[in-house]
């Protein structure tokens, strides 16, 4: 397997790669993103800046569920 870190690929070229997996594939490399610990921690991360930078205030399950039904 390679090391990826040790080697420099540009964003179009993983892009090209991905483009040409069929559905399968591609719904199989996204569910093995999606399990990695970082990804989740990062997601989390990046998920509460948005809602800080377009102030959403805190919310519960509940009303957090009723807002998202309200802007949809």
């Amino acid at each position: 397997m390679p090391k990826l870190k040790e080697i420099e690929i540009k964003y179009d070229q993983i892009k090209e790669l991905v483009f040409q997996l069929d559905l399968e594939q591609k719904l199989s490399l996204i569910y093995d993103i999606t399990k990695d610990k970082k990804y989740r921690e990062n997601f989390y991360a990046y998920a509460q800046n948005i809602a800080k930078k377009i102030e959403i205030p805190d919310m519960t399950e509940e009303e957090l569920d009723d807002f998202l039904h309200e802007s949809a």
